[in-house]
C-alpha cells in the first residue's frame, strides 16, 4: 500500500517517522555483544600485590570516565585499594577501527518529487511507502533486503602499571573485541573485568569473556 501525502510540511512527519523506525532498530540491539574479546599482556616486573593503584584516562571523554569507575570497582573487587596518591598508576586508553556495511535489499521508505523547477514549491510531494512486498517499506522489509556487515568495528582497551616514583613499566595491556550491535562504550566497559583477571600476568590472544 502506498500513501500520497499532501505537499509542504507533511515531508518533514515522513522524515521524523523514519527517524523513529531507525531509532527503535537500533535500540533492539543495544546489549547484545557477541562472541568474545581477546587479550594479550606482558609482565615486565613484579606487581606488588599490596601496593594502592590510581587509575588514569588519557582522555578525559564522558566514556572514558565511565570506563575509568569501572576499573577502579574492579579492582576494589579484586583487593586492591584505590585513591588518587597511589604509588602505582594504572593508564589507560581507547581505540576504535569503524566497520563497513552493504546493503543488498531495494527497501524504499520515501521518495520526493518536484515539479515546475523548484523542490519545495507548490508541485512539490511526498511519496511515503508504508508497505511493500516486493521492495519493502517502514512496515516491512521485502524480499532480499538487508543490510550486511562486511568488516565489523573493532574496539581496542590498551592499559599500563607504572610504578609513580621511578617511572619504570610493570605491565602492560591491550584487549580487542568485535562490535556486533552493542554500543563501542558499553562493549570497551565490558572488557575490563577480563582484563584485570590477569593483572600482572604475561598472557597471549587470551579469550575473556564480555558479560
Amino acid at each position: 500500500m502506498i500513501l500520497w501525502t499532501s505537499p509542504h510540511a507533511r515531508i518533514l512527519v515522513a522524515f521524523a517517522a523514519m527517524a523513529l523506525v531507525f531509532i527503535a532498530s537500533v535500540r533492539k540491539g543495544d546489549a547484545q555483544f557477541g562472541g568474545d574479546g581477546v587479550l594479550n599482556a606482558v609482565a615486565y616486573k613484579a606487581l606488588p600485590r599490596d601496593w594502592p593503584i590510581m587509575v588514569r584516562p588519557l582522555d578525559n571523554s564522558d566514556a572514558n570516565l565511565a570506563i575509568q569507575k569501572e576499573f577502579e570497582q574492579q579492582l576494589r573487587a579484586l583487593g586492591y585499594t584505590v585513591r588518587p596518591d597511589a604509588p602505582l598508576i594504572l593508564s589507560f586508553d581507547t581505540r576504535d577501527e569503524i566497520g563497513a556495511w552493504s546493503d543488498e535489499g531495494r527497501r524504499t521508505v520515501l521518495e520526493l518529487e518536484g515539479r515546475g523547477g523548484l523542490i519545495g514549491g507548490d508541485s512539490a510531494r511526498a511519496r511515503f511507502n508504508l508497505f511493500d512486498s516486493d521492495h519493502g517499506g517502514i512496515m516491512n522489509e521485502g524480499r532480499g533486503s538487508g543490510t550486511n556487515i562486511v568488516t565489523p568495528s573493532r574496539y581496542r582497551l590498551d592499559v599500563s602499571i607504572d610504578d609513580r616514583q621511578s617511572g619504570e613499566r610493570l605491565w602492560q595491556a591491550w584487549a580487542t573485541a568485535e562490535l556486533q550491535q552493542s554500543s563501542g562504550a558499553a562493549l570497551t566497559r565490558a572488557m575490563v573485568p577480563g582484563t584485570l583477571q590477569s593483572l600482572g600476568r604475561t598472557v597471549k590472544n587470551l579469550a575473556i569473556g564480555l558479560d
